[in-house]
């Protein structure tokens, strides 16, 4: 195996991490109790472009099957973890669940929330204790009618 070849598969090996990493914490995180987007056009929108970048990665892969080297299979099952890491981040952008809650796509547990208030009537500001110990905020719009079930949630895990 030459050096290219190699560096491709550990970056096919990191991919496939990341994506199990995702996978299991998307597995627990608890029930769901409330999904905060009010707008999933761009959600759907980015799940729609990664799943056709699946699509283009396996027609490629077929076009040339003819010229592919490992290098080129490599790559193109890269590119498709990729793509299927990203679907399973964005299906997952502003969700408040059991064990924790999903802001910009990633998930925090609830003993990383620091603290939460009210900054409008339908709007919430949760703060988080990140990797590198830096304070991080997000909002979440959420409807009136589910304001107090998430009130209720976040007193009851919120330190």
């Amino acid at each position: 195996m030459d050096t290219r070849t190699k560096i491709i598969l550990i970056m096919d090996i990191i991919a496939f991490l990341m994506m199990s990493r995702k996978l299991y914490t998307v597995s627990q995180h608890g029930k769901f109790i409330i999904n905060t987007s009010k707008n999933r056009l761009w959600t759907n929108i980015g799940t729609i472009f990664w799943a056709l970048m699946i699509i283009i990665w396996c027609i490629l892969g077929y076009l040339h099957y003819m010229d592919n080297t490992y290098n080129n299979i490599l790559m193109d099952i890269f590119w498709i973890e990729i793509s299927i890491y990203n679907i399973i981040r964005g299906s997952h952008s502003s969700e408040i669940r059991e064990n924790g809650i999903y802001g910009s796509g990633n998930f925090y547990k609830w003993s990383k929330v620091q603290s939460y208030s009210w900054i409008l009537p339908t709007t919430i500001k949760f703060e988080v204790s990140t990797f590198f110990k830096t304070n991080y905020s997000f909002e979440f719009t959420i409807k009136e009618e589910l304001k107090a079930k998430v009130n209720e949630t976040a007193q009851k895990y919120v330190l």
